[in-house]
């Protein structure tokens, strides 16, 4: 993979949380009950069963902890994450969102929210309603703070 593509993943659903915090980058990280014994031509099977090993395509997640876990898929592909990606994909359904009006998103996000938040996307598979709130600021920030750990100080 060369640091221009954007990584895709297989997850095996016993890595959801990851799953959700590489869609979170704005990553294609499809879930799937049992992984494939190989990984397909431009993606990555995440997996936690050893008799995976050493097959092509194929990452064994090693830690339980989901910093951990994260960190070792950002060392392991060539692929850097952008801020600019964060938050386009439905957390749920792994669809890319698409911005939507104020008005689109009335009934769907509380009143306080229409009148303060800046942009609302939506899900075009499952119809979820994003918007920018202290949830999402509290997940960037761990997230810029995992992406300084990796790279070092400066």
């Amino acid at each position: 993979m060369t640091a221009s593509d954007t990584p895709r993943f297989i997850v095996e659903r016993t890595l959801g949380r990851l799953a959700r915090w590489l869609r979170l980058l704005g990553w294609d990280a499809r879930l799937v009950e049992k992984a494939p014994p190989a990984g397909r031509p431009g993606w990555v099977v995440l997996s936690r069963r050893r008799a995976l090993a050493n097959r092509p395509g194929v990452l064994i997640i090693e830690s339980d902890t989901l910093q951990d876990q994260l960190a070792q898929v950002l060392n392991e592909i060539a692929a850097e994450p952008s801020p600019d990606k964060f938050f386009t994909r439905c957390l749920d359904c792994n669809q890319p969102v698409v911005l939507i009006s104020k008005d689109e998103a009335m009934g769907q996000a509380p009143e306080h929210v229409l009148h303060t938040s800046p942009r609302f996307t939506r899900c075009p598979q499952c119809g979820k309603v994003f918007w920018p709130g202290s949830h999402g600021l509290r997940a960037e920030a761990r997230l810029i703070k995992m992406l300084a750990k990796r790279h070092g100080p400066k």
